[in-house]
């Protein structure tokens, strides 16, 4: 059956009403739609527009990678020129390493080039591989450039001391001239500590003189060279000989400063022993004393050995060596302070250290000075542990030499220097002999 007359006019109202919504209120409709599209595009905006997208700052660096490549190119250029001078000037030997950095950083400039190409190709990468070339032009370019500026600086202070050549190198003729009018001095001074020491203590010297002598002979020979090859227009290749030369007259003086330091070490040695046998003999009375008055047998015996012990180490003093001698002396003052540090008061014993730590230090002090020099000849062979040792001695003698240092401690780390200088004396020879 057909529709009736009531549902078709319903229907009929339906449809105007929709047309009616569509095309005569379609304006509300459509600003609605846009609305509920735009916080849609929003909502997504702020949950994923702040995370960085491999196109993310891409054309600032482009722009950084096209300037270093710009300048890459231009410092080889410039580097290919400054590299023609200096060999010139200096030789292959001298711009071997230049020429290395050079061959170096036109590698990388061809391989930035090589990449920028691509990046300019018609069929150009993603957006990640174009960011990870870019990065990798402005590291090549920045390579290149830094290695050639270092070599840039190298050659400009080289330079600068070429020109200043002449003026060094008069400054080494009168080092030589000042040097060896130190040579008689120092002959006569070995001489005189030959005849007042033994032949041990003075050992050290014996190449002094020879040495030095040596030294000034080759300092002048360079010298010599040197000036041959200076141009008056301060474009010299003689840095290197003239620092030979420097730093042959500086050895010769270190040489010769030895002789005046061992001079003076004998000298000290030779007061501080005569104080310490005065003050010994001093207190080998009153060892005697508190022997006799001591509380015990035991303590009686030990101070007994003790004084037996320094009248032997007094009756073997020789003034010749007053090195060994000081030491003989300290070791069996140090077994007595030691068997009556129960009877001595402190006021005694301030004042006793205060006159033993003299000759300690001073026996110290040259044997430390004797196995640096040892040493210095040895050179590398003396391995780390007698170093280790002789710097501990050095350590221990600094703090005894301190100013304001209480005499009894201080006399404790120069007895304690003593171990380590000895040790150190035996371990730099054994690894000489090896």
């Amino acid at each position: 059956m057909g529709e009736s007359p009531a549902r078709k006019m319903l229907d009929m109202d339906e449809s105007a009403l929709l047309r009616g919504l569509l095309f005569g209120g379609g304006t509300v409709v459509f600003v609605t739609l846009v609305a509920v599209g735009w916080a849609l595009v929003l909502l997504f905006r702020r949950r994923d527009g702040a995370r960085p997208t491999a196109a993310s700052g891409l054309t600032s660096l482009r722009l950084r990678a096209d300037v270093l490549l710009v300048r890459a190119d231009e410092a080889v250029k410039a580097a290919d020129d400054e590299l023609g001078f200096a060999f010139a000037q200096f030789g292959e030997e001298r711009t071997r390493e230049f020429h290395a950095t050079l061959a170096t950083a036109r590698t990388q400039l061809n391989a930035a080039f090589r990449l920028q190409q691509s990046l300019d190709d018609a069929f150009p990468e993603s957006v990640q591989k174009q960011r990870e070339w870019t990065l990798q032009i402005a590291a090549l370019c920045e390579s290149a450039i830094a290695a050639l500026g270092n070599q840039d600086r190298d050659f400009a202070e080289l330079r600068g001391v070429e020109v200043a050549a002449p003026v060094r190198l008069d400054d080494v003729r009168r080092g030589i001239q000042s040097t060896t009018d130190r040579l008689p001095a120092a002959e006569a001074t070995i001489a005189s500590l030959r005849a007042d020491y033994n032949a041990a203590l003075t050992a050290s010297l014996d190449s002094a003189i020879v040495d030095a002598t040596s030294l000034i002979a080759a300092a002048t020979e360079h010298a010599d060279s040197a000036s041959a090859s200076v141009s008056p227009s301060g474009v010299n290749a003689v840095a290197e000989v003239v620092r030979r030369a420097e730093d042959e007259v500086h050895r010769a003086n270190v040489r010769l400063d030895a002789v005046d330091k061992r001079a003076a070490e004998l000298a000290e040695a030779s007061v501080a022993l005569s104080s310490l046998i005065a003050s010994t003999r001093d207190d080998l009375s009153e060892a005697r004393a508190q022997r006799d008055a001591a509380p015990g047998p035991d303590e009686s015996r030990a101070i007994g050995a003790a004084i037996s012990a320094v009248d032997d180490a007094l009756a073997s003093t020789d003034a010749k060596n007053p090195i060994d001698s000081l030491e003989t002396i300290g070791t069996a003052v140090a077994r007595l302070d030691a068997a009556l540090a129960s009877a001595r008061s402190q006021r005694e014993r301030i004042e006793h250290a205060t006159i033993a730590l003299t000759g300690t230090v001073a026996t110290v002090s040259a044997q430390v000075s004797d196995v640096r020099a040892f040493i210095t000849v040895g050179g590398r062979r003396v391995g780390a542990d007698a170093r280790t040792r002789l710097a501990a001695a050095e350590r221990e003698l600094a703090a005894a030499e301190a100013a304001g240092a209480d005499p009894v401690e201080a006399l404790d780390a120069a007895r304690r220097a003593l171990t380590h200088v000895r040790d150190a004396d035996a371990l730099a020879r054994f690894d000489a002999q090896r």
